[in-house]
């Protein structure tokens, strides 16, 4: 079930992102009077194609759904050849076009990438976002806090507090917590971390030193999906102890299970209101135990923010412009070798991520989709030959210079363009395939 839902969200996640991306560009060539010959989502070949005429536009959707292209209507190939167009046409080409009107084409995809994540922010915030409420343990006793603002900006969910703490990391500012006991006593806790913090793999709040507390400290049995080799354990235990061994709480719990593969174990729980003792059989995966349970949450830890239609607008663009600018300050973190390239993602890693947030609900999935339109309109924007960023650039040589860049110079930039692209994509495949064996 979970590959059938990392299939579909991500096949829905491209898309919707990618046919928006290549209508910008679509639109604003229309607008500039530039002939559209194809508008394609995917590479490769075409599963459905359409052409009402013979100077209208191809629509197609292809095999390979990694991507998109508009072709338009050029009056030389990449290598300068003639394409034999004739003299008439010439003002349907878009090489014949204004520099600025270049631009603006080129520059659309991208841009209509970051409306887009507006547009999804804005749902999200409509519709409103559940989360886990920050709850924290600073002075190694029973003392629980809740984050409430990370230098003065107001945090409800584990996802405001990273996002904040990576932004602040990334600045290279202190970063000081503002934290509320259940006495509702306030504390600002100044937090220390080195410049090397982005070096480690991982996620930046265990990295920083953040002892979170789980929303949840009793081990309750959500759910069970292995109930062949389970059929003993019931929703709604309440696990005392394995083999003997009293569990403190649920990371105990897990700890055992995975270190234990092929194991039978002796169970005693507490199910209503009465002691009541069974056997289970932890399987093994990847040389890992598994039981095949999950833990109930406490509903109490949870959180749903939502705002009316004016403040997710407002807070749309600034969640926008937060993750635009944070995106490409990690990127030049992983060029200048200050973050790990580990962490990169690829196609894998989407796909498992757009498949748990499209179980877990609309707005999960809509705030990931918002936050992979971001990423792929910085990523286009990069200074890379091949994307979208490669051609402004020649572009503002041309406007600067009044001349465009020399042929040659362009064939050597997509040949170097092609050779990073490739090299980045290996990287994330590599990173996606470690992360899903392990």
């Amino acid at each position: 079930m979970d590959l059938i839902y990392s299939i579909i969200g991500f096949l829905i996640a491209i898309g919707i992102l990618v046919t928006f991306h290549e209508y910008g560009h679509f639109i604003v060539a229309r607008l500039c009077n530039v002939r559209v010959l194809k508008f394609s989502v995917g590479f490769g070949k075409p599963i459905i194609k359409s052409k009402h005429s013979e100077n209208s536009t191809e629509y197609s959707l292809c095999m390979i759904p990694l991507g998109g292209y508009v072709q338009m209507l050029e009056s030389k190939t990449p290598d300068g050849d003639s394409n034999n167009i004739k003299k008439e046409d010439y003002k349907y080409c878009f090489d014949k076009k204004s520099v600025y009107q270049k631009f603006a084409i080129v520059a659309a995809g991208p841009i209509f990438n970051l409306i887009l994540a507006i547009i999804f922010f804005t749902m999200t915030y409509l519709n409103g976002i559940s989360g886990i409420k920050p709850t924290v343990n600073i002075d190694n006793t029973e003392n629980i806090y809740q984050i409430t603002s990370v230098n003065n900006i107001s945090v409800q969910r584990w996802q405001d507090v990273r996002i904040e703490i990576l932004n602040n990391v990334m600045n290279e500012k202190p970063i000081t917590l503002s934290l509320i006991d259940t006495f509702e006593n306030i504390t600002e806790y100044k937090l220390s971390y080195q410049s090397s913090i982005l070096n480690k793999e991982g996620d930046i709040i265990k990295n920083i030193g953040i002892k979170v507390v789980s929303p949840n400290r009793n081990i309750v049995i959500g759910s069970v999906t292995n109930q062949i080799n389970n059929e003993n354990i019931l929703v709604d235990d309440k696990i005392i102890s394995v083999d003997n061994k009293i569990m403190k709480n649920w990371q105990d719990f897990v700890d055992f299970i995975v270190t234990n593969p092929g194991k039978n174990i002796n169970i005693i729980a507490e199910r209503n209101k009465e002691t009541v003792q069974y056997t289970a059989t932890i399987i093994s995966k990847n040389n890992k135990g598994y039981l095949g349970i999950s833990q109930k949450p406490n509903l109490s830890s949870y959180i749903n923010v939502s705002y009316n239609i004016k403040d997710s607008f407002t807070k749309s663009i600034q969640s926008t412009f937060d993750y635009t600018i944070l995106t490409f300050k990690m990127i030049g973190k992983l060029v200048t070798g200050e973050a790990n390239v580990k962490n990169l993602s690829g196609p894998l890693s989407i796909a498992q991520f757009s498949g748990k947030s499209l179980e877990m609900g609309l707005s999960y999935f809509l705030f990931l989709l918002a936050i992979l339109s971001v990423s792929l309109g910085v990523l286009n924007l990069l200074p890379i030959p091949m994307l979208d960023g490669g051609h402004l650039v020649y572009y503002t040589y041309e406007i600067i210079t009044g001349k465009e860049l020399p042929q040659n110079i362009q064939i050597g930039a997509q040949f170097v363009g092609i050779t990073l692209l490739g090299l980045i994509m290996i990287i994330a495949f590599y990173n996606d395939l470690v992360r899903i064996l392990s």
